[in-house]
Order: C-alpha cells, then structure tokens, then sequence
C-alpha cells in the first residue's frame, strides 16, 4: 500500500488530540474520586481507557480500510492474566488495539503495558498512561522488581481483574538488535533467529510466579502479530502514511495449570515459546506472495472491505472526534480554560518528574487508607510496642 500523507497527518492529529483532550475533560475531572473510592476511581479510569481504544481502530478503518485478520483462541476479559507479543516493529502497540476489539471475547478487557519508564513523560499519552495504571520500569531489575511487586500488590488489594501486556524480547526487531540477540545466542550456544529476538526472562519470570503467589493469574496469552505487506517500521512512517492492508494476530491461550512452576520452568517455557513462535513467524512469510501469508489456525474474524463498521467503531468515531473540536473550541473562546489546561500540565509534569507518577501516587493513597482502616494488632498494641489509647 502506498504512503497517504495527507491521511497520515490526519491519523496523528486525531490520535494524539483524542489522547490529550481526553485527559483534560475526562480523565482529569476523575481526581477527586480517587479520594473517595480507590476502587471505583480505578474502574472509572480504565472504563474512560477502554472506549478511548476504538477510536485508532476506527481511524485506521475509515482513513486506511487496514483488516485485521484473528486466529487461534480469543482473550477472556474476566481472567487476570498476562499477555506476550512479539515485538516487530516499534508501531506494535498502536495495531494491537485492533486484536484487542476484534481478539476479545466482549472486549471489556483492562489491558495495561509494561514500559519504559521516560515514556510516561510525554505530555498526553505518558500522563493518560499513568492515570490507566500502566506499569513503567526502568531496567534496572532491584527498583524494576520493588516497582513491579507494589503495582501487583495494588491491584491484589482492590481484588482488580486486569490482563497486563509485556513485550519480553525488550525492543522491535532491528538489524542492530537481531544482530545483539544472534551475539547473545552464540555466547549460550542457541539458535539463531530471523522473525523474532531471543527473550529477556527476568521480569516475565518474576510477573508470573509475583501474581501466582498472590493467586491472582489466570491464564497466559501468546500473541503472535504479521504484517503481510506494508510494515511501518517509525512514527514518521505513520505521519507519512504507510499502514498496512492487513495485520494478523495469532493468539494462543495457556492456562496458568499449564505454566510450569518455579523460576527455571517458567523461563524455558518462554524460551520454548519463542522458538515456535520464530517456526511461526518463518512460516507465514515464507510465501513472496503477500495475499497468500496468514497463520496455519483456522481464521476467527476477517473483517474484508468493503464491509459495514460496527457500531462501536461509529460511536468511538463521532465522539471522540467531537471531544477534540470541543476541546479545541473552549481552548480558543475561554481564558479559563487556557489556565485550567496550563495549570494541569505544569501539575503533572511535576509529578512526573519528582516521582514514579500518578499511578503510584494512588497506591500511596491507597496504602495510606488501608494502614488507616486497620485494627490495631495484638488488641492494641502498636507497631512500635506501645499500648495505642482509645
């Protein structure tokens, strides 16, 4: 498919504005709920997150006629579990709503992703982002590992059922890092792959047995994504753009039963997983024909153009977009607003950068309430040995 700028711009304003506005008109009036009820606060966000996630879907139909072809199992929003993708471009995450819409059984999922940490700075997406509780890391494994044991434990607290998305191979598929994880390979005497990049280990291995331990896991999910033709590799090739006519998901579905226990079994089952999934992967860009690569599984949905759109990707379409203008319209007419949406920036690009975000200020609050509502231990007595007075 060839490059549309006119519609890539479009795609990206749209996109980006949909995200901002939406945290200036609906994410942020939320705040003072968080101090009543840290559970209904944490519905409501996610609520707001997932409506939101329709509308790259519906742009990407209506400006681009992109299919998104689904095989294999679907996703059960009502299980926590954790879902691993391979990574083949840095645009994965963007085409991965169109799996989670048509890849859901009733998609009421509560996806969020791990992340690097300076991505939860950029102004809308990073501060829309941290309110959803995604998780952000570091890469550095001991404050990785603390962060990631208080998110869990946030959401084992508010009994939260959420599926969580993690990347293991850590970067898209490059030249540079396929050449890395090749090195890696030689050095641990592996196979040489050519679709995906040997994983990382260490946070998927902690995730699984940190939720198990908890009993807070359900299932794991593998999804597998293919771009049969055009393949944007940067945010650029969006802005020029270049989407594809058609992305397949695979999905596989493992029951947590299936996932073997302790820290070596849940790491070479991951590594036996990428070597299929690279068999997978070889496999369905092994004919030059591109009309002609799809995965071996029994295909769910097809949605063909032409074709009518739900109407979900209606609605995601005319409110979203009317969210933008009106959002642009009070920035224009009113002066309050202007202050209301300076003060807001400054507030959480302070946050931001003073502390691990937003989401971690609520599981302070939520902590802080939960020590607050306690009985005291041993009929009184305090933590610190002394007789707490009544």
């Amino acid at each position: 498919m060839k490059g549309n700028p006119w519609r890539g711009v479009v795609y990206c304003f749209f996109w980006y504005m949909s995200i901002f506005c939406g945290w200036l008109l609906l994410c942020l009036p939320l705040l003072p709920l968080l101090f009543f009820d840290v559970r209904i606060y944490r519905v409501a966000m996610d609520l707001i997150f997932a409506t939101w996630e329709i509308y790259p879907v519906a742009l990407m139909e209506l400006l681009f006629e992109t299919e998104f072809v689904m095989s294999g199992d679907q996703v059960r929003p009502w299980e926590r579990s954790i879902l691993v993708m391979n990574h083949r471009t840095r645009l994965d995450w963007n085409f991965l709503w169109g799996a989670m819409h048509y890849g859901t059984t009733s998609p009421a999922h509560r996806l969020k992703f791990i992340l690097k940490s300076p991505i939860r700075h950029f102004p809308g997406p990073g501060w829309v982002m941290q309110m959803a509780g995604f998780f952000f890391i570091h890469r550095k494994w001991e404050r990785d590992q603390e962060l990631l044991d208080k998110m869990i434990g946030h959401m084992e607290d508010l009994d939260y059922t959420y599926q969580v998305l993690i990347f293991p191979e850590g970067t898209d598929l490059t030249e540079k890092s396929l050449n890395r994880s090749n090195a890696y390979a030689d050095k641990n005497g592996l196979s040489h792959y050519s679709q995906v990049l040997h994983p990382k280990t260490t946070g998927y291995t902690y995730m699984v047995n940190r939720m198990r331990t908890g009993n807070h896991i359900d299932a794991v999910y593998d999804l597998t994504v293919g771009y049969p033709d055009t393949l944007p590799e940067t945010e650029s090739d969006v802005l020029r753009g270049f989407f594809p006519s058609r992305v397949h998901f695979n999905i596989q579905r493992y029951g947590i039963d299936d996932i073997p226990t302790g820290d070596e079994g849940v790491k070479n089952w991951l590594c036996s997983l990428w070597k299929d999934k690279e068999e997978k992967l070889t496999n369905f860009y092994a004919p030059s024909n591109p009309e002609e690569r799809h995965f071996d599984d029994p295909q769910q949905k097809l949605n063909k153009w032409p074709r009518p759109l739900s109407n979900a990707v209606y609605l995601a379409a005319v409110c979203w977009t009317g969210l933008v203008l009106t959002c642009i319209f009070m920035f224009i007419a009113y002066s309050w607003f202007k202050f209301y949406v300076l003060c807001a920036c400054a507030a959480f690009a302070a946050l931001s950068y003073s502390g691990e975000g937003m989401f971690h200020a609520e599981i302070a609050w939520a902590q802080r309430q939960k020590a607050k509502n306690e009985p005291p231990i041993n009929g009184g007595i305090g933590t610190n040995g002394r007789v707490k007075s009544e």
